[in-house]
C-alpha cells in the first residue's frame, strides 16, 4: 500500500507523542491521525527526552516530511529552557522547509490543579513563537493549546496518572489534532 500522502508526517515529542500508555500501539494519537489521513508517518517521541536539542532540529531539518508536529513542552525541564529552545528549534526547521506545515502543541495536561500556572506559562512560550511566525508571514504554521485535547467533559478519564494519555486520551487528542492536519495538508 502507498499512502496517499507519501512525504510522511513528522511528530517530536515525549512518551506521550511515543504512544507510552497506549494499550496497543495503534492507538496513538499520531497513529490514529496518520491512518486516518492515510499517511505514513515518523514518530520522534522519547520518554524523558526531546527536549529540543539543536543537534535534533538539525537532523529534523534534513528529512523529507509533509508536516511537523512539534509536541516537545512535556520533556523541556523548565519554562526558561522551554523560552530559550522553542523559537530557535522551529527556526532551524522552517529555515529548511520554507513551506512546510508546522503544529505547535503545547501540554495536553494542563489541570487547574496541578500547577496550572506552570502549564499556561509553558503554552505562553509556545504561543509566542506561533504568534512570532504569524506576524513575519508565515502561512503555514498551526498552534494547537493543549489544554483542549482532553474536551471539557472528563478529562480526569483520560489519563493513567494524571499527565500520560490513555486510549481515550489518545482518541481525544486524535480529534482535535485530526483537523488541524488536514487542513494544514490537504486543504492548504
Amino acid at each position: 500500500h502507498v499512502p496517499r500522502i507519501q512525504k510522511p508526517i513528522l511528530f517530536y515529542g515525549s512518551s506521550i507523542t511515543q504512544g507510552g500508555c497506549a494499550a496497543k500501539c495503534g492507538s496513538c494519537y499520531t497513529h490514529l491521525v496518520c491512518r486516518r489521513l492515510d499517511a505514513a508517518h515518523i514518530n520522534l517521541g522519547f520518554a524523558g527526552n526531546a527536549k529540543g536539542e539543536e543537534v535534533m532540529a538539525r537532523y529534523i531539518a534534513g528529512l523529507e516530511m509533509s508536516a511537523f508536529v512539534m509536541d516537545y513542552d512535556h520533556n523541556a525541564p523548565s519554562v526558561e529552557h522551554l523560552e530559550r529552545t522553542h523559537e530557535p528549534f522551529f527556526k532551524l526547521i522552517r529555515e529548511a522547509h520554507p513551506e512546510l506545515p508546522i503544529i505547535f502543541m503545547s501540554k495536553c495536561d494542563i489541570w487547574p490543579d496541578r500547577n496550572y500556572a506552570d502549564g499556561c506559562r509553558r503554552r505562553d512560550v509556545i504561543r509566542a513563537t506561533y504568534d512570532k511566525a504569524i506576524a513575519a508571514g508565515d502561512r503555514h504554521v498551526y498552534f494547537i493549546d493543549g489544554e483542549t485535547l482532553f474536551g471539557a467533559v472528563d478529562r480526569e478519564a483520560c489519563t493513567v496518572d494524571g499527565c500520560h494519555p490513555n486510549d481515550l486520551g489518545f482518541y481525544r487528542m486524535y480529534e482535535r489534532v485530526l483537523p488541524v492536519l488536514r487542513k494544514a495538508i490537504i486543504e492548504a
